[in-house]
């Protein structure tokens, strides 16, 4: 957290509903579409300007794979497996506990990102 009170926007509130109503990440194009359904005006600009937001403020992870940013809720899914293939990108469930990895390696970690790379079973057939 930055220590500053986040305004709560319509467009902000908007925003962070759609990354959390999504069970995996999203590229922020994906986000402005469907921010569009609800909020018409909504730009672009705000969606990314928005999403930083979030990030910024530990409610909202973000993650990078070939220069694209996706965007997930917060405090899971940080981890994401990567389709070599398609390129499709998915939320995986990895129990990693913040506090204990701490303690293991006696340096505080605030967060963490997991990208997993393979073949992802559509097109391991």
């Amino acid at each position: 957290m930055n220590g500053k009170a986040t305004r709560w926007t319509r467009q902000l509130k908007l925003v962070i509903d759609i990354v959390y109503e999504s069970a995996d990440p999203m590229i922020a194009e994906e986000v402005y579409r469907l921010a569009r359904k609800k909020m018409p005006n909504i730009s672009l600009g705000t969606v990314y300007r928005n999403l930083n937001k979030l990030v910024e403020e530990g409610l909202v992870s973000e993650s990078s794979s070939n220069g694209i940013s996706t965007f997930s809720r917060h405090p899971f899914p940080n981890s994401t497996f990567e389709c070599s293939v398609c390129h499709r990108l998915s939320s995986v469930p990895v129990d990693l506990n913040v506090l204990e990895l701490t303690r293991k390696v006696r340096m505080k970690v605030d967060r963490y990102s997991l990208q997993l790379v393979g073949v992802c079973r559509d097109c391991d057939r």
